[in-house]
């Protein structure tokens, strides 16, 4: 009997093994990706793990496909078009994509840069797993770099830590117990109490002064680039005996350098920034050993006491952000709801462990090298280094050109090195003068200062938008007047809606004009703004567009 399409539908489903729900920066990632489909190596981690000893490929390559069978995170697919709300699947069975180089004689380094590269050009397909891919290049005789390379979406950086970890036991012989599934993450998260979380934020937002948005001009296709700065040996002792002597995380201080960076920057002393959080609840037994995305990205707010000693200032901004802790599993969109987008530039301290496993091993880890982009115009990575922390920041170079770069980056090492020298020192030194007046306050959020409430729906674009939003809602027609989130809407139907705007209209609609423009009148005129300045044109040839 000849093989058809329908054997292998039914071949697709006998292989799944479970669907479940997104986790909240799951669903963002995902709205992101919609939303900018151009951008599609943002948010594609790659990890490059310098291994020392001798590797058998063969033996490797059994390991890492051991390590995807035992970890469902690795086996999903995540689908958006056929329900109301996102979902991933997880399958059974699935191959290791795997490749293996010969990089001896040649420039490593150059090599490996050019292997990040290729792989930022053959971007993921969410629907099609796995999301990810391994590496293996030989640099001499007892020498290699393993690369990993995967979607966001379905991985954190702790994750991959305790898969190299198990990689390597299973490597060199050695045996695991079952792993805790990631699906108990999922479910304790339906546990939670997301209103009193919601509640919790707000109290934490009230009264600053609007979002803190210190990097304009970005575009939704970003040019990213990278600098690099190596903190010296003196200031890892310096910043070693601070955090031992003042009771200060790496954490806390990090924020309080950064939150004054932005505070100089802006000229307001009440400022907004992103940080990841690690995102695994100590009431979940076993999530420092599952695999998946736990991390989140919620807003750190950095209240400047020009009178308070710096290291004082620093603990309290380490109480304040420990009570955020048991808050910090809800999803960003509900943080900043009638607010708009809070902050442009993101923290992330890399903390989880970077080892082989077993220091007696013949395979050690010597280094990592990271290259990861997120879609905030900058991004701030505090990461370990073989001699002791690197400071790694990813820019837009529309909304931070080089030079701004690296005058940002000198404030930035000026601050840590002057507060780890300095600790009793008052924050008035360490800042300048406050402008006279008012200090400057951004645009206010959407809800902030509502617009007069605008007829009903009588234009022709106005009635387009109206059925568009009717259609994603499952909703009545709605009016001129009405408010999208009012009527239900989140993230993800935006980016549908922006995606059924784009293909109607012909022009660039994102996700932040909703969000900017949320009722249904203003953002009509908008689209009827975007078309005057265009001309309207379909997608070019090979150009796809999102549809849902």
């Amino acid at each position: 009997m000849p093989h058809s399409d329908a054997d292998d539908a039914a071949a697709r489903r006998r292989n799944i093994e479970s669907i479940l729900p997104l986790a909240p920066l799951q669903e963002g990632i995902l709205v992101h990706s919609l939303d900018t489909p151009e951008a599609s190596a943002v948010y594609m981690p790659q990890m490059g793990y310098h291994l020392a000893g001798p590797i058998e490929p063969a033996r490797l390559r059994a390991a890492w496909a051991q390590v995807l069978a035992r970890h469902s995170a690795l086996r999903s697919a995540i689908r958006w078009e056929e329900r109301d709300e996102p979902f991933q699947v997880v399958y059974r069975d699935l191959p290791l994509p795997w490749e293996v180089f010969d990089w001896r004689g040649e420039d490593a380094q150059a090599r490996l840069r050019d292997l990040f590269a290729r792989n930022r050009a053959a971007p993921f397909d969410l629907r099609q797993p796995p999301l990810i891919r391994v590496q293996l290049a030989r640099t001499d005789a007892a020498r290699h770099v393993l690369v990993l390379c995967f979607h966001h979406i379905i991985l954190d950086g702790w994750s991959t830590a305790r898969m190299l970890q198990d990689v390597m036991t299973l490597y060199h012989g050695g045996t695991l117990p079952p792993a805790p599934p990631y699906a108990e993450f999922l479910r304790w998260l339906k546990r939670q109490d997301d209103a009193a979380s919601a509640a919790f934020w707000r109290g934490y937002l009230d009264g600053v002064p609007g979002p803190c948005l210190a990097f304009p001009g970005g575009g939704p296709a970003p040019a990213f680039a990278r600098q690099e700065w190596a903190v010296p040996e003196t200031l890892v002792r310096a910043l070693r005996e601070f955090t031992a002597t003042q009771g200060v995380t790496l954490s806390s201080l990090l924020q309080g350098v950064l939150g004054l960076a932005l505070a100089r920057r802006t000229g307001r002393e009440d400022v907004l920034f992103g940080a990841a959080t690690a995102g695994r609840p100590a009431s979940l037994p076993g999530a420092t050993e599952m695999v998946g995305l736990f991390l989140n990205a919620l807003p750190v707010r950095v209240q400047v006491d020009r009178d308070a000693r710096l290291a004082d200032w620093l603990r309290a901004l380490q109480s304040r952000q420990a009570a955020c802790i048991e808050h910090e599993h809800i999803a960003l969109r509900k943080v900043q709801e009638g607010r708009g987008t809070l902050f442009d530039c993101l923290l992330v301290i890399e903390n989880y462990p970077a080892t082989t496993g077993d220091a007696a091993a013949e395979v050690t880890l010597e280094d990592v090298e990271f290259d990861e982009w997120t879609h905030f115009p900058l991004t701030v990575m505090a990461a370990p280094a073989r001699d002791g922390l690197k400071l790694i920041l990813r820019h837009d170079l529309a909304a931070l050109p080089p030079e701004e770069m690296e005058a940002f980056l000198a404030a930035l090492a000026g601050l840590l090195a002057e507060a780890l020298a300095r600790p009793d020192a008052p924050l008035a030194e360490l800042l300048p003068d406050p402008p006279p007046g008012p200090a400057p306050r951004p645009a206010p959020g959407p809800s902030a200062a509502p617009l007069p409430d605008p007829p009903a729906a009588a234009t022709e674009t106005e009635r387009q938008v109206a059925a568009i939003w009717a259609e994603v809602l499952k909703i009545p027609t709605p009016s001129a007047a009405d408010d999208f989130f009012a009527l239900g809407g989140h993230s993800l139907p935006a980016a549908r809606v922006a995606s059924r705007l784009r293909a109607a209209f012909g022009v660039d609609v994102r996700v932040r004009a909703l969000v900017d423009r949320p009722r249904l009148g203003d953002l009509a005129r908008h689209v009827d703004a975007l078309r005057a300045a265009s001309t309207p044109a379909s997608p070019a040839a090979g150009e796809s567009v999102v549809e849902f």
